[in-house]
């Protein structure tokens, strides 16, 4: 009988004990539950000072172009919390602003009057790091992906004339470039590559790598190709299909072979073949665009496209998005997002599909 009482207590005690231990273990300091799954929040921003998202800071916040009273503030914008943060402001009228390749400085084209117009760039902190006046004019800008204290700009005139310089961004030296064409893209620190075309009016070039410390080197890549696009490991060029009906997105290695080859139905319009908005990033070898459904010329019906992620190393693409717009994207460096619309108001997780507008939604935003 007393062996029976003290094993019926033994027992007791046991059961307490473990599920006193239970109970410490669910909370213990340092232990903490999984997280639930955090989606992409509607900001609190004003849509009526609300100009664009400029692009990805990091795979959760975004630089955003405000319009306040008398002045253009930029801050971030984490899309999963909606914390802000004012890193910059300027009185000038902005003609153009890019994130360095790096994603730690961004570039700000503004005017200040009609005879003077500023390069700004600023660190993500919101330290001003170098700026050089200049005179007003059409520029597109090319971010060294190597070097981002290097740059090239490509001024038009208003016939549409060209001219490549080098921006050397430390130092503010600008040298005009012997470019044979406005196509120009950095290929390395010091290595660029062209799209030569016989004339303005051809669809097709020819692509050339050039050095620019030494004026002779001009070695011919790849002959007969549409456009090309560059990262730090691929190498991409648009080139025709075996038809009419197609075209193909080459994806080449650095040194220029090819390992992976996409085709796509060709669209096209007065000019020749129409090119979708697409994105290749960087970090994740991965290539977004939009792919339409056949082989037709470009209408303005909308919803002609489908989003496509192709991934060239393992052969494999998704569809993400039926039925959608053509409309410029943006990859978050890690993948899982991407920016799009005109505006980049609005983001698409790439994995689930579904799309968030960043900014409380209106019809037209002025």
């Amino acid at each position: 009988m007393n062996k029976m009482r003290i094993g019926f207590i033994i027992t007791i005690l046991g059961l307490l004990f473990f599920s006193y231990g239970c109970k410490n273990e669910e909370t213990a300091p340092g232990k903490k539950k999984e997280d639930a799954p955090v989606a992409v929040q509607t900001s609190t921003v004003n849509s009526k000072e609300f100009q664009r998202v400029i692009g990805w800071v990091d795979d959760e916040n975004v630089l955003l172009q405000l319009k306040k009273p008398g002045k253009i503030t930029f801050e971030t914008l984490n899309i999963l919390t909606n914390k802000r943060k004012k890193i910059y402001e300027t009185k000038n009228v902005i003609s153009e602003v890019q994130i360095s390749p790096d994603r730690d400085r961004f570039l700000v084209y503004s005017t200040s009057s009609k005879d003077k117009a500023v390069l700004d760039v600023i660190s993500m902190a919101g330290t001003p790091l170098f700026t050089k006046s200049i005179k007003p004019q059409n520029i597109e800008f090319a971010w060294n992906h190597d070097n981002p204290d290097k740059m090239f700009m490509t001024t038009f005139d208003t016939d549409w004339n060209y001219q490549v310089f080098q921006w050397d961004i430390p130092s503010g030296s600008i040298t005009k470039l012997d470019a044979t064409s406005p196509f120009v893209s950095w290929y390395s620190d010091n290595l660029f590559v062209v799209n030569q075309k016989a004339s303005a009016q051809n669809d097709r070039g020819d692509i050339f790598l050039e050095d620019i410390r030494d004026k002779s080197v001009k070695n011919l890549i790849v002959a007969n190709v549409y456009q090309f696009a560059v990262s730090s490991n691929i190498f991409l060029t648009m080139e025709p299909g075996e038809t009419e009906k197609s075209m193909v997105y080459n994806f080449r290695s650095i040194g220029f072979q090819s390992y992976y080859k996409y085709e796509a139905p060709r669209v096209y319009d007065e000019l020749g073949t129409f090119f979708p908005f697409y994105d290749l990033n960087v970090d994740q070898e991965s290539f977004l665009t939009f792919e339409p459904y056949e082989s037709k010329k470009l209408n303005d019906h909308g919803g002609e496209f489908k989003l496509v992620k192709i991934d060239p190393k393992t052969k494999h693409n998704d569809t993400i998005l039926e039925l959608v717009n053509n409309e410029p994207i943006l990859t978050s460096p890690s993948g899982k997002y991407c920016l799009y619309g005109y505006l980049f108001d609005r983001v698409v997780d790439l994995e689930s599909g579904d799309m968030t507008y960043l900014i409380p939604h209106r019809d037209k935003i002025y």
